[in-house]
């Protein structure tokens, strides 16, 4: 049998804690800062929460001064955007810091999980681990840009976990937790962070439990979603009217129906993406956790943990399938559980081969296991971490932020000019223009390119890209003023 371990100190747990924050640091923060503001939806998010601080209005989001019915959103991430920039200006890491930190919680609480449902806190570390080098989690659009995915996978995450222990203890403050966490998933993406419901139905339903919902917690927490839903978008509407329709054309009925911008794929197409690049190094282990976690004794963890957690996973994963459209991270709130069940296969698979041959290796042995599994891994996502920089930047439309702020320590006097585009709609330019004229007090005027042959010189302009300089030579003689890689800002002289 195992040799049996004292009770951990407090020294211990703040260590283990300490080791997993540290284990975090890197796929999560480090160059956070380095890509500029990405074109679409992180931009545009950016921009509705500078234009909070701006207007002050915290309720109707707002996009170059009106209504944004395109991002239909509740408010919730905007809302901790606002409250980053204001504590660290119009940064990229302030943009992103909501999201890098509400996935930090999000590890945590798998560690915490891990801990308990799979007996270790090694069994914690390395579903934390696997969490941390899952390439569809630690990616653009989730964990590292200013979106409200990373926000909506902790929520869901603290939702499905506080279910779990509500089923298998039957205590109210479980379900009350269930309740506030999905609560939260709808005030930060509306009916996406509702799309674990059917999963967590259908668990329920196969451990046996349908008398737990005999009690008053679980419909207590069903009213409080429902609620908190109804409140925001009932509110919401009469404060500016649209809002709803704008709702049911692009953040509901729209992308179930059809596939909004050309996002549909096949039915398989998730699925695919786990296998060949976004969950490769774990799929097979989570596989194997799902498959010795059914038939382990009933309603030991092991039971508990496959059957919830595998249920809601898979429901979920077919119900985003079945939308018409369908983008790279909606698969996001998946991976949480994901990297606990493919912790459980590797944990699970370790003690029956222990058992088997009767050798049960020291608590140090099995901590240099865990790190040795996960090393190869890890090291991978460092790499397409650092990668990942190099081709973001070759979008030049990106760079205008960059460009602007070398342009107001090089030139302190130049403070109103255009901005000019290439003319593809993008809102990362727009972006820079309310951070820059935030942070410097600016005043810039964004010109199309149908626009250039208005301009009346002297005046000087910011371009970035050879295509949206070109225009402007095609109209008027030009003096470069300043420059930085593809940008370029210069006076026009005379028309030709």
């Amino acid at each position: 049998m195992p040799r049996s371990h004292s009770a951990p100190t407090l020294t211990h747990h703040l260590a283990r804690l300490l080791l997993v924050l540290a284990a975090s640091a890197l796929p999560l923060f480090w160059l956070l800062g380095s890509l500029p503001a990405q074109q679409w939806d992180e931009s545009r998010t950016g921009l509705n929460a500078l234009e909070i601080l701006r207007s002050n209005n915290w309720l109707v989001l707002t996009h170059r001064g009106e209504p944004d019915l395109w991002n239909g959103k509740p408010p919730l991430a905007p809302w901790l955007m606002a409250l980053s920039f204001k504590l660290l200006g119009p940064t990229e890491v302030a943009l992103r810091l909501p999201s890098a930190l509400a996935a930090l919680a999000t590890v945590l609480v798998v560690y915490f999980a891990g801990s308990r449902w799979l007996g270790s806190w090694r069994a914690g570390l390395l579903a934390a681990l696997v969490l941390l080098t899952t390439q569809g989690y630690v990616t653009l659009h989730v964990s590292r840009t200013g979106d409200f995915d990373a926000l909506l996978t902790l929520w869901t995450t603290l939702g499905t976990l506080s279910w779990l222990a509500y089923l298998a203890t039957g205590r109210a403050r479980h379900a009350w937790g269930t309740g506030a966490a999905f609560a939260l998933a709808v005030l930060t993406k509306g009916i996406a962070g509702l799309l674990f419901g059917p999963g967590i139905i259908l668990a329920t339903l196969l451990t046996g439990q349908l008398g737990r919902l005999r009690k008053f917690a679980p419909w207590g927490a069903f009213l409080l979603i429902t609620g908190v839903g109804i409140t925001w978008y009932t509110v919401r509407e009469l404060v500016a009217p649209g809002y709803l329709a704008g709702v049911w054309q692009y953040e509901v009925g729209g992308p179930a129906g059809e596939a909004l911008e050309g996002h549909g794929h096949p039915i398989y197409w998730y699925l695919s993406k786990l296998a060949e690049t976004k969950f490769t190094a774990w799929m097979v282990v989570a596989l194997i956790g799902i498959g010795l976690g059914w038939w382990m004794p009933r309603r030991s963890r092991g039971w508990w943990l496959s059957r919830v957690l595998g249920c809601v996973v898979v429901v979920f994963l077919l119900v985003i399938s079945i939308v018409k459209t369908q983008l790279l991270w909606y698969d996001a709130p998946a991976y949480p559980l994901l990297a606990l069940l493919a912790a459980g296969g590797l944990v699970w698979t370790g003690r029956a081969v222990a058992t088997h041959y009767h050798r049960y290796p020291s608590p140090t042995t099995r901590l240099a296991a865990v790190l040795l599994v996960a090393a190869l891994p890890y090291g991978v996502q460092l790499l397409n971490i650092r990668h990942s920089t190099d081709a973001a930047l070759r979008n030049s439309s990106l760079l205008y932020g960059r460009h602007l702020r070398a342009q107001a320590k090089r030139l302190p006097h130049l403070r109103e000019y255009i901005l000019g585009d290439d003319g593809i709609f993008n809102d990362s330019p727009e972006f820079y223009m309310a951070a820059i004229t935030a942070q410097y007090g600016h005043q810039i005027t964004r010109v199309g390119a149908w626009q250039v042959g208005w301009a009346t010189p002297p005046r000087t302009v910011v371009t970035c890209g050879a295509k949206a300089r070109a225009i402007w030579q095609q109209y008027y003689k030009t003096r470069v003023l300043f420059s930085t890689d593809s940008c370029v800002t210069f006076r026009l002289e005379a028309r030709r």
